[in-house]
């Protein structure tokens, strides 16, 4: 009944239906904070080898796909599967992803799988479940930028407030080798790593470094992003960029193990949050949303965005797949 194929030339023209119905549904339907590439800059992506692309084909005509991209290093991450209607919308997505475990298989030994299941695609679960592939419950929060009370108290905090010896200063480039050690040593035995595997190695943590403050995963916002240095050593960290229109981001959040326990999280996040806020009453950032994710398994974390002004908006299933 169903047939898969991989995109070639010959369906670019009929192709576009299936894709377009998903880039319309992108944010409504499956939670994405970016717009998604239009369908030429797609196409164009497919064909530089950046983007790899499954089809779902029924009479010969694409009414589904699989998105994905090897790019970086030692991951594999699947971008979306998505298919036109809902009728028999689990067994379509199976044969897709069949598909791609076959078309994967070699990649597989040497790579991670990595599948943010947003939106909709939560409903693909089980099936995912199936085929090997495990979770991280991820959670979104968001600041309530309505709350005037959790406002005053932010553009009220005093750094000054800090233990002894901690202080709180915007990044600077001079900072970046320091920090993307402080990431990975903050990282390397998270839960992060199962999907992205760049937090095992320094390395891989001065890549995330990078695309963070050159603006390559949004307007990186170097003055609301916070190092907290302890005897001017970097102990920890609160990142912020803006990923669309009106959406600010808390991508990476850290301390050194050495420095946790002494409650430093909160204060570190309400100094970004409070920058963020001053920015946008500048007039330099547009505030729409200001959100932050984390495995939902972290009770200390959820609390400590709780305490920040932060709500619970949606979590979904990270799902990763060992190398093998």
């Amino acid at each position: 009944m169903y047939e898969t194929a991989i995109l070639e030339e010959k369906y670019f023209r009929i192709f576009q239906g299936a894709y377009n119905d998903f880039k319309n549904r992108a944010r409504s339907d499956y939670k994405f904070e970016i717009e998604p590439l239009n369908y030429e800059d797609f196409l164009d992506s497919f064909q530089k080898n950046l983007i790899s692309c499954i089809i779902l084909l029924e009479d010969s005509i694409p009414t589904g796909f699989l998105a994905y991209t090897t790019v970086p290093k030692d991951v594999i991450e699947v971008f979306v599967v998505h298919c036109l209607g809902d009728i028999d919308i689990n067994e379509r997505r199976k044969c897709l992803f069949e598909k791609f475990m076959e078309q994967t298989r070699s990649l597989r030994k040497h790579s991670i799988v990595s599948y943010a299941m947003l939106g909709v695609q939560e409903s693909f679960r089980n099936d995912v479940q199936n085929f090997g592939f495990n979770f991280v419950d991820t959670g979104v929060m968001v600041f309530d930028v309505q709350n005037k009370e959790f406002l005053k108290g932010l553009l009220e905090f005093n750094p000054a407030d800090l233990p002894i010896g901690y202080k709180l200063t915007p990044y600077r480039d001079i900072y970046f080798d320091e920090l993307a050690s402080c990431i990975h040593n903050s990282f390397k035995f998270s839960s992060d790593v199962n999907f992205d595997n760049r937090f095992a190695t320094l390395e891989g943590c001065k890549d995330i470094t990078h695309k963070i403050t050159t603006s390559i995963y949004g307007r990186f916002l170097p003055q609301a992003s916070k190092i907290l240095l302890y005897e001017n050593k970097i102990a920890g960290f609160c990142l912020a960029n803006v990923t669309t229109d009106g959406i600010c981001n808390l991508p990476l959040i850290g301390l050194l193990e050495e420095n946790r326990g002494q409650k430093l999280s909160t204060p570190l996040v309400r100094a970004a949050v409070a920058d963020i806020i001053k920015l946008h009453q500048g007039g330099i950032v547009e505030l729409k949303e200001l959100n932050a994710s984390l495995d939902l398994n972290l009770q200390s974390a959820f609390k400590m965005y709780e305490s920040a002004g932060f709500k619970l908006s949606y979590k979904y299933p990270q799902a990763y797949l060992l190398k093998g």
